[in-house]
């Protein structure tokens, strides 16, 4: 099973809410990876960066201290983080399993009070205290609301593996430009994913699954039609002829050329 994300349905649900709530929005994958983050503009935090250098190492460390908690719950995860202010970790279920995680925060609650080495900047206080305000009773509802908006088509789990699916689209379009970061883009998943599936379903990196898909094309079309070597590199996705010739040549031990004529006497093209 397979968690698909529609990263721009999902970006524009959170832009939409954080310019209803004032509050920042961030959605993170299974993989721990930020999907899009949505924050107002002239917020506190930006402000806080910029006075203390260390805020953003604390506020990472408060988000995974969070995450470690939300993941082995499995339900909603809030504390008062390091700047007085509401942070919380939310999970995203769907048919029983954690498809992702909404990350709320910038919030003041009511009993909250700005930290001590915060109130002699004039400055950050009075971004503080213009933070939206939200109660206990509120934030409950913002927790239970969040997963279940994003559900919806934005989150789908789907079947087949992803190395077959990943496979079938490299197939598909191997006259056109193929990398790593593009098929990471196209199937939502990090590098280290995406290499781990290939290497269990395969037994190969992606790179070089890609290559003997391109080196299998090539013979193909050196065999079966009157394609010059040039046009086949550029029909199999390689526009650097001189590229193409070591990469077939180390893939099948002869030269496309050589290819060509040996493949010829045994099956000539009519």
């Amino acid at each position: 099973m397979r968690i698909h994300y529609d990263a721009e349905r999902i970006k524009h649900i959170l832009q939409n809410l954080t310019c209803l709530t004032g509050i920042s929005l961030s959605f993170m994958t299974t993989e721990e990876e930020y999907l899009c983050y949505c924050c107002p503009p002239d917020n506190f935090c930006a402000a806080l960066f910029a006075e203390d250098p260390n805020a953003g190492e604390r506020c990472w460390a408060s988000d995974r201290q969070l995450l470690t908690a939300c993941k082995q719950s499995c339900r909603p995860e809030s504390h008062i983080c390091h700047a007085g202010l509401f942070d919380a970790i939310v999970p995203v279920v769907k048919d029983g399993t954690v498809v992702g995680y909404v990350v709320p925060g910038r919030i003041r609650v009511p009993s909250s009070v700005i930290p001590a080495p915060y109130r002699d900047n004039p400055c950050l206080a009075e971004r503080w205290y213009a933070l939206p305000c939200y109660d206990d009773e509120q934030l409950r509802s913002l927790v239970e609301l969040l997963p279940n908006i994003l559900l919806g088509n934005a989150i789908e789990l789907r079947g087949g593996d992803l190395a077959s699916e990943a496979a079938a689209y490299m197939k598909d379009n191997l006259t056109h430009k193929i990398d790593l970061e593009g098929l990471c883009d196209r199937f939502f998943v990090s590098k280290n994913t995406l290499y781990r599936a290939f290497r269990e379903r395969f037994g190969t990196t992606v790179n070089q699954y890609l290559i003997s898909l391109r080196t299998e094309r090539a013979k193909r079309l050196l065999t079966e039609t009157e394609m010059t070597i040039a046009e086949v590199a550029i029909a199999v996705g390689i526009e650097d002829y001189h590229y193409f010739c070591r990469v077939f040549t180390r893939q099948a031990g002869v030269a496309p050329g050589a290819f060509r004529r040996e493949a010829r006497k045994s099956s000539p093209v009519t």
